[in-house]
């Protein structure tokens, strides 16, 4: 019996040591089967901020060279990185006309028969046509004036028109009221009867002309106004450009130049801008005014037929009202009769003031619309003949100069090329200006950087004598939120060189350092994995748990972060294979 009891309990010592090897075995293959990670602890300290950025050598006030014109290239007189002084030769134009040349050449041809047209559609006399050719037309305030006072005759004769209606129709009402009802005014009433037809049909074929001619009228006037505002415009941006041209032509310093130069594009861009302009608003005249020729006969005629019916009707009503007066007591019908007489002359007389007012109104309008019209054909016509000789000038064995003296840092072309206008074909870097270099960085870090601070290069593998100081810090325009740090550049460097700068030496303390190599990132923003230990029967299991933190600041090793972390955690640094949040892990010193 004791040898059976010895034999159970020695079979369960070996089984349970049996499971307590298979268990250590399993768990110590589990182990080597997660992913390996190394990690550091959280700590404080101190942190030297550093902002780093790369890119290219350029020239800080780089000059590019152009033509004005569709030309092809004979000869490149020089090579790149060669040194040129002002008047230097580098290029030779083939003696050939250009494109450009040949469009303008024609746009004259049309710009003039549209002057000529202009003159002869008008009406004006020679010394009216001088004086508008030079410049010595009426202002646009006048014209304004002008149209206003013509507006204002018209308004003020309707106005006499409809007071004396009114005294006829007075006049009227007395006679009516007085009259032998025995008197056949037959014929007179019918009279009036067909009067009245005539002038309501006159009425409603005038408002319908009117419909059709107000908006049309309306738009004319608005383009006229617009027409006169933009060739203003464009006087303003000619004269502004002349004074730059001139101040360019006038400069004899060739850094001073390069400046006035720029100024010189900037007016010649402006007045390009307000020339474009004055041809839309000219263009847009031109069709308001072809709309309204289109309806102003037949607003005319309504309008004539209308006067005419008026009056029809008002001899009509005359007539019958001086019929009324027959039989009627002597004294007072030539009284009446007398009145009446009276007014109706007045009325006759307004009328006709009221014609004549619409008339003048529209000679002034057709005067205004003659004058704006030959300005513009006429400045448009002696723009292009400038034009025209400036481009004949430049096309006969044109050489090309240098405007400065400097370094040639690009050329665009060779012997053969065609190049067509404002194409770069040359860049030169001014003499004794410096080579930049810019990069973009975030507003957090322009702020650890100040003009005149020294940037190490990082990148100078050659050991070429190559310094670079922060020279500006602007807003980078391609991303406001973002801010640009130029760079001088100076040694042995030219225009295209890459390098790495590390700008900023200021030193701070931080209460929670990381290495900056255990900071991720994803989709949800910057974040770390610290190691989260957990207790178990067969020992310690450890996981990786995901804290989301925010970057203050780096040197090349560590950064400062904010986040969820006491300060005491272990941060994973390294792994031998991705890993995710809430994996298992095994530590790297297991």
């Amino acid at each position: 019996m004791t040898d059976r009891k010895d034999k159970i309990k020695n079979i369960t010592i070996i089984f349970l040591l049996v499971m307590l090897i298979l268990t250590f075995f399993s768990n110590t293959i589990m182990n080597y089967s997660l992913v390996e990670v190394s990690t550091q602890q959280v700590t404080s300290g101190q942190i030297t901020s550093k902002v780093r950025g790369s890119g290219s050598v350029e020239a800080s006030e780089s000059y590019s060279v152009t033509i004005e014109e569709t030309r092809k290239i004979a000869t490149v007189n020089v090579k790149k990185d060669a040194e040129v002084a002002t008047g230097d030769l580098l290029f030779t134009l083939e003696d050939t006309d250009s494109d450009e040349l040949d469009a303008a050449k024609k746009s004259l041809n049309e710009a003039q028969a549209a002057y000529e047209s202009a003159v002869l559609t008008a009406g004006i006399t020679v010394a009216e046509r001088q004086s508008i050719e030079a410049g010595k037309g009426s202002s646009l305030t006048q014209k304004q004036n002008e149209i206003a006072a013509a507006n204002q005759r018209v308004k003020d004769a309707q106005a006499a028109v409809d007071a004396a209606q009114a005294s006829v129709d007075k006049i009227k009402a007395q006679i009516d009221a007085v009259s032998n009802s025995t008197a056949d005014t037959t014929a007179e009433e019918k009279a009036v009867l067909d009067a009245e037809k005539k002038n309501s049909e006159a009425q409603d074929s005038l408002t319908s002309a009117e419909s059709a001619y107000t908006p049309v009228k309306s738009a004319y006037d608005t383009a006229l106004s617009g027409l006169q505002s933009a060739q203003s415009a464009y006087d303003e941006a000619v004269a502004e450009y002349n004074a730059a041209k001139k101040a360019y032509n006038d400069e004899t310093d060739a850094t001073k130049k390069a400046s006035k130069k720029d100024a010189m594009d900037a007016a010649e861009l402006a007045m390009n801008k307000a020339k474009r302009q004055l041809g839309t608003a000219d263009s847009n005249f031109k069709t308001c005014q072809a709309n309204l020729n289109k309806v102003q006969g037949s607003y005319d005629s309504a309008k004539s037929a209308a006067t005419d019916s008026k009056n029809a009707l008002s001899n009509a009503n005359y007539n019958l009202s001086v019929k009324k007066l027959t039989g009627t007591n002597t004294a007072e019908a030539n009284n009446l009769q007398a009145q009446l007489n009276t007014a109706t002359a007045a009325l006759t007389d307004a009328n006709t003031a009221l014609t004549s007012a619409t008339n003048d109104q529209k000679k002034v309008t057709d005067k205004i619309s003659g004058e704006v019209t030959i300005a513009s054909a006429y400045k448009t016509m002696t723009d292009l003949q400038e034009e025209v000789a400036k481009l004949q000038a430049k096309s006969i064995g044109t050489e090309i100069t240098s405007p400065i003296s400097g370094t040639v840092t690009d050329i665009a072309v060779t012997a053969g090329t065609t190049v067509n206008a404002n194409d770069v074909m040359m860049t030169i870097q001014p003499e004794n200006k410096a080579y930049v270099l810019q990069f973009s960085v975030t507003e957090n870090q322009a702020k650890k950087v100040r003009v005149g601070d020294t940037a190490e290069v990082l990148n100078n593998w050659y050991g070429n004598n190559v310094s670079a100081a922060v020279s500006a810090i602007r807003k980078d325009p391609q991303n406001r939120s973002n801010r640009i740090i130029i760079c001088d550049m100076k040694g042995d460097v030219s225009v295209g060189d890459s390098y790495t700068l590390s700008i900023g030496e200021q030193s701070s303390n931080y209460d929670t350092i990381v290495p900056t190599s255990a900071i991720r990132e994803d989709s949800n923003g910057k974040f770390i994995l610290i190691i989260e230990s957990k207790s178990t029967p067969l020992g310690n299991r450890y996981y990786a748990r995901r804290v989301d933190v925010e970057v203050i600041t780096s040197d090349n090793t560590k950064s400062a972060v904010t986040g969820a972390l006491e300060g005491y955690e272990y941060v994973i640094t390294t792994t031998t294979k991705p890993i995710k949040e809430n994996e298992q892990v095994r530590l790297a010193s297991e």
